[in-house]
């Protein structure tokens, strides 16, 4: 049964890879003939992460769930396709949304690194308030660095992620925040259950 939805779970992933793969091409076409070569850069740019990432996967046989993964391709489709190519970030509090959602898929991949660092059982001996500590620590951590990663990208390549009020970074900050939170609590709910092993990883 659990081969049968592995494969299944890597056939999602394969479809979604490639629908976001095809819809950046769209996208970096049209910002082509919009004459905007710094979002055509980063649509590329974008591209060869996520070949990296299929690369990785096939190359170590999915050690990233697939689940994960499709997530990721997910955040990559709503915040470079819709958000970048689109125009979706002049759309109110589609920013926050995004943040919020990479808070919880950043969230999701603490707790496999998590389980991947604690073997044979450990984790199961820790009490959920130092798991969810960790979740939500480290979910913050990935949220500063995100946006150490916007500044970069707005000095180095004149992109435009954070804009010109200190007060978007603070906010990106606390929606990462709060995604972490909502992670943590969904994955130790589950945990609780007992199901942590079987439907998170």
């Amino acid at each position: 049964m659990e081969s049968v939805q592995n494969r299944r779970a890597i056939a999602v992933e394969r479809i979604v890879w490639w629908s976001v793969q095809a819809s950046l091409l769209i996208g970096i076409y049209y910002m082509y003939s919009q004459n905007n070569g710094t979002k055509v850069f980063m649509g590329f740019l974008t591209i060869g992460v996520m070949v990296a990432i299929a690369l990785v996967q096939r190359r170590f046989q999915y050690p990233l769930p697939s689940i994960f993964a499709s997530i990721v391709y997910g955040f990559v489709f709503f915040s470079v396709v819709v958000g970048t190519f689109g125009g979706g970030y002049k759309i109110n509090h589609f920013d926050d949304f995004l943040h919020i959602f990479s808070g919880i898929w950043i969230g999701y991949a603490s707790w496999l690194i998590f389980r991947r660092l604690i073997r044979n059982g450990g984790a199961a001996n820790l009490p959920n308030s130092f798991i969810a500590l960790y979740m939500i620590c480290f979910s913050l951590a990935s949220a500063a660095v995100w946006e150490l990663m916007e500044f970069a990208g707005d000095k180095l390549f004149s992109f435009t992620a954070q804009g010109r009020d200190p007060d978007d970074t603070m906010i990106d900050m606390i929606m990462g925040l709060i995604g972490g939170s909502i992670s943590a609590f969904v994955i130790l709910k589950l945990r609780d259950r007992g199901k942590g092993k079987s439907e998170l990883e």
